[in-house]
């Protein structure tokens, strides 16, 4: 029987984009698909955390992620396609729409979480920790973008880039609203400590 998933077209290295370009797997289209593949993946965990936890902000949390999801496969689209050669192929392109949504969900973040002088060394929760994955995720992907970027100049990456920049800020306070105002801030005087303790 045919499988649904294995083509094996993949079985020596290639893969085609949505372009329908063949491209080498460590290529930049490639890496630049996976990162946003992997963005999505952590997004994914994250939300069903999230509506597993109880939390009174749970809705609204799990919508916005909910939203990302599908933010991730229009941002996908346009990475795998940077020569823009099937835009018919796609739903729809990244907008000032999509950033006025983001910015909107992370100023309501700025307005009831206040952060320590410090920076964060840890989260102090495994939702937060896992909101701080994507977050990292967030700023490999950013990274990908600009490389990509670099290499077909007529990518036109600009509302992608803007994205994806701020969103990992809003990542980060996501994260930190789910500290309860209870956040890990460094003490660098653990360097000394450690290995002084008796026992």
């Amino acid at each position: 029987m045919r499988s649904p998933v294995t083509t094996k077209r993949g079985d020596q290295g290639m893969t085609t984009a949505i372009s329908g370009l063949s491209y080498p797997k460590s290529h930049l289209v490639i890496e630049c698909s996976g990162r946003v593949d992997a963005l999505r993946a952590h997004t994914a965990l994250a939300r069903l955390r999230v509506l597993e936890s109880g939390r009174a902000d749970a809705a609204e949390s799990a919508e916005f992620l909910f939203w990302l999801l599908h933010v991730c496969f229009l941002i996908g689209a346009q990475c795998s396609d940077p020569l823009d050669r099937h835009p018919e192929y796609r739903h729809e392109d990244m907008g000032p729409g999509h950033l006025a949504k983001l910015e909107a969900f992370q100023a309501a973040l700025e307005g009831r979480v206040t952060l320590p002088r410090s920076f964060i060394v840890s989260a102090s929760s495994v939702l937060a920790a896992e909101l701080d994955v994507a977050t990292t995720v967030a700023r490999d992907l950013e990274r990908e973008i600009v490389r990509l970027k670099e290499a077909f100049p007529e990518f036109n990456a600009e509302h992608i880039l803007v994205f994806v920049n701020r969103l990992s800020d809003s990542l980060f306070m996501l994260a930190r609203s789910f500290e309860d105002g209870i956040h890990t801030a460094v003490d660098y005087s653990s360097l000394e400590r450690f290995g002084t303790l008796p026992g």
